[in-house]
């Protein structure tokens, strides 16, 4: 299942490859992301960077905000696939973004023995604990490391002073299209350590209101909430869908995001609608349309939802 952060996490290491490799103390050449579908065994294709230097070589950075596992056997399985599938050896890393309960256990060696004590697979790998390492690393270690300043080692009283330098450099050094995908990308991983109105009010929420990635991301928080909870069930999914989707919308976008939430789910449900239901819902406010989503998942027709 894709992360919440993997389009923001696989922008980084698109923009400054160079910025990546030079973190990780790899050799540095021209570099390409590659499309390597394991869709057999993930629910996406992952990318990685193959990396032309003489030899060629293959980078896999997987980021991880959260326990997992069996995120060892994961990396090493990807890693032995990508390299059957590139036709060369690829280093891996893990990116772990926060701390969780057993990010103590990757060691960065992840073995197999056997009955006998011989070792079966013998797989190395490099952890990077971002929150180890000083926010110095990543202001200036080039534009792909930028936004995970204020995620380092940093306390909550620096964080403004942080966000302020992360700012400084992307008005400085970037065109606005890609400080705006600097930006979100920084909201987006900051997310992961602090709560949102603290986020907003560093990054400047109407400066984020006007990024189309930002939106993009609300829209996608939105239909992925819905899918995961469909999966559990409507109502669930529906809830999570208002949470992940609606919460993180403009005041004045939450009453369209809502309405378009039920025509969509509701149809899959209840069938086509009239033109009176569609006019029904078109002019009912926020705090009926909530009401219409709770009702949604017991439903039997238009009529029945819209009953008051």
């Amino acid at each position: 299942m894709p992360k919440p952060f993997d389009a923001s996490t696989k922008f980084l290491i698109e923009l400054a490859p160079e910025d990546w490799l030079r973190f990780l103390k790899l050799p540095i050449g021209p570099s390409e992301m590659i499309e390597t579908d394991l869709s057999t065994i993930t629910a996406a294709g992952d990318r990685i960077l193959r990396v032309n230097t003489v030899p060629p070589y293959g980078l896999h950075v997987e980021f991880q905000a959260g326990p997992d596992d069996e995120l060892e056997e994961r990396v090493w399985e990807y890693n032995v696939l990508y390299t059957r599938r590139l036709k060369l050896p690829v280093e891996t890393t893990l990116v772990l973004l926060r701390p969780f309960g057993n990010h103590k256990k990757l060691t960065g060696r992840f073995q197999v023995v056997g009955p006998a004590g011989r070792r079966v697979h013998d797989f190395p790998y490099e952890v990077v604990r971002v929150w180890e390492l000083p926010p110095e690393v990543f202001l200036e270690g080039g534009s792909g490391l930028l936004p995970l300043a204020p995620v380092a080692k940093v306390s909550r009283a620096e964080v403004p002073q942080v966000v302020q330098a992360v700012n400084e450099r992307l008005e400085r050094n970037h065109k606005p299209s890609e400080a705006e995908q600097l930006r979100t990308a920084t909201f987006v991983l900051m997310g992961l350590k602090y709560p949102k109105e603290f986020v907003e009010k560093l990054m400047s929420r109407n400066v984020l209101e006007l990024s189309s990635t930002y939106q993009a991301l609300i829209q996608e928080g939105l239909d992925k909430g819905l899918q995961e909870g469909l999966d559990k069930g409507l109502q669930e999914g529906l809830s999570k869908g208002l949470e992940r989707g609606l919460e993180q919308g403009t005041e004045q976008g939450r009453t369209t995001e809502a309405r378009r939430l039920i025509l969509r789910w509701g149809t899959k449900r209840l069938g086509a609608l009239s033109s009176q239901v569609e006019a029904a819902l078109n002019a009912a406010d926020l705090e009926r349309l909530e009401v219409l989503a709770d009702r949604l998942p017991e439903a039997e027709s238009w009529e029945e939802l819209l009953a008051e």
